[in-house]
């Protein structure tokens, strides 16, 4: 029983984990293409370059922040 419940358990955590990555990855290519379609002076507001802008647009979906994962 211990060992069955030990496989469910493990295997559990890596679809979670799976689904975390998934929903992150989403959140990302959401997050970018919002910054994507940002007016120029709202691009000024948020105090960032079109250079920082660019770089961020070129990462990839599963490049998320740290402070994103769990």
């Amino acid at each position: 029983m211990f060992a069955l419940s030990r496989a469910f358990s493990s295997d559990h955590r890596r679809r979670v984990g799976l689904l975390t990555r998934l929903l992150d990855a989403e959140g990302a290519v959401r997050q970018r293409d919002a910054l994507r379609n940002l007016d120029p002076h709202l691009r000024r507001d948020i105090g960032l370059t079109d250079g920082e802008i660019e770089t961020e647009l070129r990462r990839s979906a599963w490049d998320v922040p740290g402070n994103w994962r769990r």
